[in-house]
């Protein structure tokens, strides 16, 4: 069956973003006095903000230390002009490409929708998407495939009907879960073992990736 619509997670694949945000909770660790607490964060890749805080909650025993790091980690990313941050490589386009092919696309991101919409806007892409889904439009975040059941409802389409680009392992397994036909681009980390045996299409573009699945 063809592909009638296109579904994109935002933070580290359409936006170079993921290595900034673990930026900022690694100087907000260091500042605190977290003792390698990298591969704490690195967990947190692809994770809705309020799931993020209950994990580094369980993990940071002090309640003084744990409040600290939170406002050092949000001064930190206010700090970032959202201007600076690069688009990913391939992203423009495949979503030129996908406009030219009367294909319509939706953003399904874990980061709540009025904070992806202004990020989408400021790149210059909100213009290539017809709906934007964010984290805080879903009682059940990814790995869970509400969200991109969601978005492809958003476009009057089935998710079996879309393609899913990711690049972490949970938003991998919920496009999987969803039904969608998925496209891992791996960003910082690279697909575990389990995810791999999901049997999607793991790619190390963009461009390749939709290749790979007849999407152009």
């Amino acid at each position: 069956m063809s592909l009638r619509g296109a579904i994109f997670d935002m933070d580290g694949l359409l936006l170079d973003t993921e290595r900034l945000t673990i930026l900022c909770y690694q100087r907000a660790a260091d500042d605190v006095g977290l003792i390698d607490f990298e591969p704490v964060l690195l967990g947190l890749i692809g994770v809705r903000r309020k799931e993020s805080e209950d994990i580094l909650r369980a993990r940071i025993d002090d309640l003084a230390i744990f409040e600290a790091f939170l406002e050092k980690s949000t001064a930190n990313s206010a700090a970032i002009k959202i201007e600076d941050i690069p688009i990913k490589a391939g992203v423009v386009e495949l979503l030129k490409a996908l406009k030219e092919k009367g294909l319509p696309c939706a953003v399904a991101t874990s980061t709540q929708t009025e904070k992806a919409r202004h990020h989408l806007e400021v790149s210059g892409l909100l213009g290539f998407f017809e709906t934007v889904t964010g984290g805080d439009q879903v009682v059940s975040p990814k790995p869970a495939p509400d969200i991109y059941l969601r978005a492809a409802k958003s476009l009057g389409l089935k998710a079996t009907d879309c393609a899913a680009f990711e690049d972490s392992d949970p938003g991998t397994r919920a496009a999987v879960a969803s039904g969608a036909r998925v496209v891992q681009v791996p960003d910082i980390l690279q697909p575990s073992p389990e995810v791999r045996a999901l049997g999607h299409v793991i790619a190390p573009t963009l461009l390749l990736g939709a290749t790979q699945i007849g999407l152009i």
